[in-house]
């Protein structure tokens, strides 16, 4: 019976390699080919993706929520992904790879990605992903109706497995089989039009989160402008530009060192040539 077993064996390997090879393309992003319409990835300023035109990122200094630094190696605006400060309708695709499962209300931000983009990528762990992995800056178990994500807040603080991700960071058979099986995992929606959401309100939010560093963070970019390591907005992007403020989305004019809102009069700051686009961040009209 051993070659036998060595047969079944080998079929046993073909068919993963099948199956990752499906789940490969099942979760990963789709966006149209160059020069077929604009490209945000929001979230993903440590790695942009190769097609991205713009990144949206919040955080500058604190990588408690990522894996490494900020690339800065497309244009940026820091920004919150439930308060994007783009145009209706400006991009063609949108990218949200591990984003969505951050937010205070992924209703709220899941609506600002089909106000800004025709269609869109969003990827997120898997209700069982997070229960047996862990992350503790994730407020909640996301699971899937159809193309339906549904949010259920985290009943209770649960740490990280490091055991599980030392694993994946170790063994390439460990990451081959967890590829080759990755919808247990992750959740990927390609949507068009709408992105269907639903979560109730967090009563609370006592899991742990980034910061935001204001002084740092402008102090920061501002050095990185100085030296040249910041890739500026060119006169298309900052023509998307618009007000963060739901209520007056005016258009954003950049200037050397701040973006002022042509609506509200509001000034943020834009060091290095980054608009800073955040509420906290804005100065009323003097």
């Amino acid at each position: 019976m051993p070659a036998q077993e060595g047969l079944d064996t080998v079929r046993q390997l073909i068919g993963e390699g099948r199956s990752l090879l499906r789940e490969r393309s099942r979760h990963s992003a789709a966006p149209p080919p160059s020069g077929r319409g604009l490209v945000l990835d929001v979230g993903g300023g440590d790695r942009p993706h190769p097609r991205a035109d713009l990144v949206v990122d919040k955080y500058v200094t604190d990588n408690f929520e990522r894996e490494r630094d900020l690339a800065f190696t497309k244009p940026v605006v820091v920004a919150d992904g439930e308060e994007l400060p783009l145009a209706d309708g400006s991009f063609a695709y949108l990218i949200a790879s591990h984003v969505l499962e951050h937010a205070i209300d992924p209703n709220r931000m899941a609506g600002e990605f089909c106000r800004v983009a025709e269609a869109g990528f969003v990827q997120l762990p898997t209700a069982f992903s997070e229960r047996h992995f862990g992350w503790p800056f994730h407020p909640w178990l996301v699971d899937r109706e159809g193309d339906m994500l549904v949010f259920r807040p985290k009943i209770s603080h649960e740490e990280s497995n490091e055991g599980l991700h030392e694993a994946y960071s170790e063994s390439l058979l460990f990451r081959l089989a967890w590829a080759a099986h990755r919808s247990r995992w992750h959740h990927s929606v390609h949507w068009r039009g709408h992105l269907d959401v639903r979560a109730p309100k967090l009563e609370k939010q006592e899991h742990e989160r980034s910061s935001i560093e204001l002084e740092r963070t402008l102090s920061v970019l501002e050095k990185m402008g100085r030296s040249g390591s910041v890739v500026r907005l060119d006169q298309r992007m900052q023509a998307l530009l618009r007000c963060p403020s739901a209520e007056c989305r005016g258009k954003i004019v950049l200037a050397s060192d701040e973006a002022v809102c042509q609506g509200c009069a509001t000034r943020f700051p834009a060091p290095g040539g980054v608009p800073v686009l955040l509420r906290e961040a804005g100065s009323p009209a003097r």
